[in-house]
């Protein structure tokens, strides 16, 4: 797994990253340097690279495509987990056209992602909703990985039917830590 960028444009509130405000983003020299090192691994296995962040939308497709591209001649399949706040139809054009397979964060249904905050304090729910039914509309096969702080029976329903209305095909989910 791989940041692009350490830039975030939510402010969830259970987020572990402290660096999610600034713009620090992977050079294509760690690209290409990450490239050299999974060819070892390619007759063996396949290579699933894995973008996450941050949020790997904010590095832009010029960027994002450039880090990409040091992976030319290495056969991986290459996916992304994103809040899906900034897919729009040229961003799902966009990973259409490069095969990338697409994972969004979000906690089920709208009662149950109040931590999920842009920096001004306002829900992305919808703006995440938005992002994911554009993205199966479009063919992406999506899946959905959950944060659970409550993780009773009635959570995981709700949370499984939310995810299924969506149209999403996959669902992991991660417990709350707590210190």
């Amino acid at each position: 797994s791989w940041l692009p960028t350490t830039l975030c444009n939510l402010d969830c509130r259970y987020c572990y990253l402290a660096d999610r405000k600034n713009d620090r983003r992977m050079t294509p020299a760690v690209a290409r340097a990450v490239a050299a090192s999974v060819r070892r691994w390619l007759s063996s296995r396949a290579v699933e690279v894995i973008w996450h962040g941050g949020e790997p939308l904010a590095a832009g497709r010029d960027h994002l495509g450039l880090l990409f591209d040091q992976f030319a001649d290495v056969e991986v399949s290459h996916s992304i987990q994103t809040n899906a706040v900034l897919i729009d139809e040229a961003w799902s054009a966009w990973l259409a056209e490069r095969h990338v397979r697409v994972g969004v964060s979000i906690d089920g249904a709208e009662c149950d992602n109040e931590a999920r905050v842009d920096f001004a304090g306002r829900p992305a729910f919808r703006r995440i909703e938005r992002g994911i039914r554009r993205l199966v509309a479009d063919g992406h096969p999506v899946s959905v990985i959950a944060v659970v702080s409550d993780p009773t029976p009635e959570r995981a329903r709700r949370l499984y039917q939310a995810v299924a209305e969506l149209g999403a095909r996959w669902l992991g989910v991660n417990i709350e830590e707590c210190e």
